[in-house]
């Protein structure tokens, strides 16, 4: 059990635990108190929303002292990731063509999704299908593989398909 301390003023008995407590409810060198904890995060995604909620506290306290925020990793590569595909589509000759693969891609994916989620529902099929997938694998590895000159003539076949549409 912690020591307790008699406060000379009040006579009253303090606890350490209790002290720290209330150098916990203190913001980090304003010497403000805390805000109360929101009430949804109680619930199943409560780490994700406190980390947010700390970052953002971060950057609100640096605001507050005159430094500028840190910008976020995340935020950084999603701007370059983003400038970079502005630059390819600014290069892209026939833009109708692009988006009518981009629209038949998502639409064939949403479609194939449909089948493979109906199969599923099925009461034999999805274990055998399983069972084939798992034996193909297997025939893949073995014929392609495990040994070294089947594997050469593999890479080399890839590296040739690969050739073939990038300068296609």
């Amino acid at each position: 059990m912690a020591p307790t301390v008699a406060s000379p003023a009040t006579g009253a008995v303090a606890s350490p635990i209790a002290s720290d407590l209330g150098k916990a409810a203190r913001s980090v060198g304003l010497g403000l108190p805390a805000l109360p904890p929101l009430p949804g995060l109680a619930s199943h995604g409560q780490p994700r929303v406190a980390s947010f909620c700390k970052r953002l506290a971060r950057n609100v306290v640096s605001m507050a002292a005159g430094e500028p925020a840190a910008p976020l990793a995340d935020n950084a590569e999603l701007t370059e990731f983003f400038n970079g595909l502005k630059q390819e589509w600014d290069r892209v000759e026939d833009k109708y063509a692009v988006t009518t693969l981009a629209v038949a891609a998502t639409l064939g994916m949403w479609s194939a999704g449909g089948v493979v989620s109906a199969i599923d529902r099925l009461p034999v099929v999805p274990g055998l299908m399983e069972v084939v997938g798992i034996g193909y694998s297997g025939w893949f590895a073995y014929k392609n593989l495990l040994f070294k000159p089947d594997r050469k003539a593999f890479f080399a076949k890839v590296r040739n398909i690969y050739e073939d549409i990038i300068s296609g």
